[in-house]
């Protein structure tokens, strides 16, 4: 009974994430007390990855080193406890529980019907709140009101697009693999999930729907036999994703700042423009702690003391406290060039797995998650960091062994 109770904790960790995120910590400790009997009970320790799990682990000691060397210990101990996530799964998932390695697809399957339904019911509390009269005659301004945070009211846009786009990649894998007669059902999925995208106008979420959709591409390119359906099918998808990009309101908004930007050297006009000064502050004070980092606690504070140094092109960062916005820099500025180079270590060793066994759902995953870093700081919000551990070790960790119920 131990693993198939694991198991099922794992299931509410995960479909926690999207629905009820307060109850996603005390979860976690379910799951791992669960699986952590059951290891000990069963003698079912094992290591499959060692370089994975070393590199995750020494990714999280940086971390928990560096709050010895921070002077705001309260707020590096808190960065410690929102991170947790990333030492647990990588051990979890070192123990050996066949009831989920066998179930491995059950378990994506159960998130994406969550995610799923999700988006169902925020699109109908969106649409509700709206007071839309005739939906046959909808103008770009009603749209609005269920779009972006009014429709993502619950979960930031950009972390539902994530998971969004996520199980968009699983199903696309599951449209190709599978023989199933299911496939017109999970078209007209993977259709509502890329609207539900588009109408959460989140940035990072377009970011890596565009690249995610390239790679797409290029695996029907490859795969496809019939010479006309190979370069025609192609061809349609890149115009209507250049299309789609162009009449996108937030995109014309995104590029007009890069462009601005590049003209200028500074914008204060857009999003964009914020985070541009954000990163050229965090690059001044990485320069000034480039080996080990200010350290966890201190990343917020000594950002508030530059922007009040600058405060005409730092209001917005002034007034509501922002953080880096981009993971990578963040990383940086906290725990040194360690802590960046373990973070860029375990994306190399997951995408030369993705290679060597020739997973595309983890390549996929991997993708997703490096374009999510660049504009966002997803390791310091639950939504953020225990999904990005949660199926990072999922996928590298967890062998597959029964594949059959999706591929009859």
């Amino acid at each position: 009974m131990l693993p198939k109770l694991s198991f099922i904790a794992l299931i509410l960790v995960i479909t926690s994430l999207p629905t009820f995120r307060s109850f996603t910590p005390i979860l976690i400790v379910l799951f791992a007390l669960l699986t952590i009997i059951h290891a000990v009970v069963n003698n079912a320790f094992r290591i499959s990855n060692k370089k994975i799990i070393f590199t995750g682990l020494a990714f999280f000691m940086v971390h928990l080193i560096s709050v010895f060397y921070s002077e705001n210990k309260d707020i590096a101990w808190f960065d410690i406890e929102v991170k947790l996530s990333l030492v647990l799964f990588p051990l979890l998932f070192s123990i050996d529980n066949k009831v989920i390695s066998r179930n491995k697809n059950t378990i994506l399957v159960i998130f994406s019907s969550v995610v799923v339904l999700v988006n169902i019911y925020l699109l109908y509390i969106g649409m509700s709140n709206a007071q839309i009269v005739d939906y046959m005659h909808i103008t770009r301004d009603e749209v609005w009101r269920f779009s972006s945070e009014y429709f993502s009211k619950y979960i930031h846009p950009s972390y539902l697009s994530m998971y969004n786009l996520f199980v968009i990649s699983f199903l696309i894998k599951t449209l190709i693999n599978s023989k199933s007669t299911y496939k017109i059902l999970l078209i007209f999925i993977i259709s509502f999930l890329l609207i539900t995208i588009f109408l959460l106008q989140a940035k990072a979420g377009f970011l890596a729907l565009g690249i995610v959709l390239l790679y797409i591409i290029v695996l029907i390119f490859l795969n496809i036999k019939n010479r006309v359906i190979k370069y025609v099918l192609p061809i349609i998808l890149l115009v209507g994703i250049g299309y789609s990009i162009s009449r996108n309101y937030r995109m014309q908004l995104m590029y007009n700042s890069v462009v601005e930007i590049i003209k200028t050297g500074d914008s204060k006009t857009s999003s964009t423009g914020v985070r541009f000064e954000i990163w050229k502050v965090t690059t001044s004070l990485i320069k000034q702690n480039i080996i080990f980092g200010v350290g966890a606690g201190d990343i917020k504070p000594e950002l508030n003391k530059m922007y009040a140094e600058d405060s005409e092109y730092l209001e917005e960062a002034t007034e509501r406290h922002l953080n880096v916005h981009n993971q990578y820099l963040e990383t940086w500025l906290g725990q040194g060039i360690i802590g960046f180079v373990l973070l860029m270590t375990l994306f190399v060793l997951a995408l030369q797995l993705a290679l060597k066994n020739k997973d595309n759902l983890l390549a996929l995953f991997i993708i997703i998650i490096m374009v999510n870093f660049f504009p966002e700081s997803m390791l310091n919000n639950m939504h953020g960091v225990v999904f990005f551990s949660v199926f990072y070790y999922f996928l590298t960790l967890v062998n597959e062994e029964d594949l059959s119920y999706l591929e009859s």
